[in-house]
């Protein structure tokens, strides 16, 4: 997939509330007067556009529109596109000149600091930078277990302490091991703050002082994470953390699952903070840097041009399943004394190559075959038991045959004397009288 067709896609619900809605207004007017303009502005606030950015590009229009004699709504579409271009400005990158350069990635819990350092150590990886990581977050459970399973996902190195130790400590290490490695970058992962928590506040300060001390000709970047899906209180929480610590740089993340993409417009026009990367859906390469005008351009592409774009996503995903990377691009990882890898969403395939593969299919055939020789000896061991069972079953049926016939000789023998010595019946001495006999008291016939 295409960086441009990437970003439309991971905006396209930004896109269908906020360009559908105002292609709504347009077209239910026939003449350009301020309730068009009314209408227009409550649906970039409804955006997340914010409220003195959506006046602000309303003042833009009618000016222009006034310029240039326009009359039909429908021309101002491509009016609105022409002043958010100006708004968004140009893009200002990641400065990475001087090494090591240290970025600093601060926001609230829940934002997505994590998962956005570990991609972006993997792209620096995919760039062929050196990378090092600071565990800086001591504060929260597990922040340094979870972050030592995407630097592993990325195949970077790592620096981290004890749960609950000093993060200033944290930091230091991790700049030393940064000189003495000749690493490119150094990303400090820190605890998740609110700006009313002063201690943690505090802490960013000494962070800072930190690496003023150890990389302070080194080139540095303090990213703030924003969580797009929060709409106009990330923008608050820009304002909030700008006062707090010099911020370089927005990475907003999850605009693929929200229709609030506007809150990018409102942050660079009411804060001035540049946009640098944006996340626009869960794999790993995932992150992109930001590119202004091909946001805007993605916000207001046609339908057209979308259905342009699936198509041709289709025929990326044909031509990927049709090609398979070699066993040698893959970065082999170890995880719990297992080899594997790590795919594009970040789970774990354990790893196994084509000669364990051929050594399994060979020890399988081998213990195929091998049981058939054992199979054919304990047929032939259990035929000739079988027949030594028949023999010693004929013989004991001919013993007990024998003995069977001695007993009934005997037993006739015996039957024989029995005989001989009963007494004779003797006669009859009175005849049984009849039925009528019996009936009629008379005698009976002879």
């Amino acid at each position: 997939m295409g960086l441009f067709s990437k970003i439309a896609s991971g905006l396209r619900k930004t896109k269908d509330f906020l360009f559908g809605g105002i292609q709504r207004v347009l077209n239910s007017f026939t003449v350009i007067d301020e309730e068009l303009f009314d209408q227009l502005e409550e649906q970039m606030i409804m955006s997340d556009i914010g409220v003195e950015t959506s006046e602000e590009i309303c003042d833009r229009l009618r000016k222009k529109i006034k310029e240039r004699g326009i009359t039909d709504p429908k021309e101002i579409m491509g009016l609105i596109h022409e002043v958010i271009a100006e708004i968004m400005g140009n893009d200002t990158g990641l400065d990475l000149s001087v090494s090591p350069a240290v970025i600093m990635v601060i926001g609230v819990n829940g934002a997505g600091k994590t998962t956005t350092i570990g991609k972006l150590c993997h792209q620096f990886k995919q760039e062929g930078k050196k990378v090092l990581v600071a565990a800086a977050d001591t504060f929260r459970a597990a922040a340094i277990d979870q972050l030592e399973v995407w630097t592993q996902r990325a195949g970077v190195d790592i620096v981290k302490h004890a749960e609950g130790s000093d993060p200033g400590a944290v930091v230091y290490d991790a700049l030393e091991a940064a000189k003495a490695r000749e690493c490119d970058v150094v990303v400090i992962d820190t605890a998740g703050r609110l700006h009313n928590k002063k201690n943690l506040m505090e802490e960013l300060k000494k962070i800072n002082r930190i690496i003023d001390n150890k990389a302070g000709d080194c080139s540095r970047e303090i990213l703030l994470v924003l969580d797009a899906t929060t709409g106009q209180n990330a923008v608050n929480q820009a304002k909030l953390f700008s006062e707090t610590a010099p911020i370089t740089g927005i990475v907003l993340t999850k605009l693929d699952g929200t229709a609030k993409g506007g809150i990018v417009i409102s942050i660079k026009n009411e804060l001035g903070i540049p946009v640098k990367l944006i996340g626009v859906g869960e794999k790993i390469d995932d992150l992109q840097p930001f590119d202004s005008n091909m946001f805007v351009d993605a916000l207001f592409a046609s339908p057209e041009q979308l259905e342009a774009l699936d198509d041709e996503d289709e025929d990326t995903e044909e031509a990927a399943e049709e090609y398979t990377e070699d066993d040698e691009d893959t970065d082999i990882v170890e995880v719990d004394g297992v080899q594997g890898y790590y795919n594009e969403y970040g789970a774990f395939i354990p790893y196994d190559d084509e000669e364990s593969d051929d050594e399994d299919e060979d020890d399988t055939e081998e213990a195929y075959e091998e049981p058939d020789e054992d199979e054919d000896e304990t047929e032939f061991e259990s035929e000739t038991e079988d027949e030594a069972d028949d023999e010693d079953d004929e013989s004991d049926d001919e013993d007990e045959s024998d003995e069977a016939d001695d007993l009934t000789e005997d037993t006739e023998e015996e039957a024989e004397d029995e005989e001989e010595e009963a007494p004779a019946p003797e006669p009859e001495k009175k005849k049984k009288r009849g039925f009528f006999s019996r009936l009629f008291g008379g005698k009976d016939d002879d």
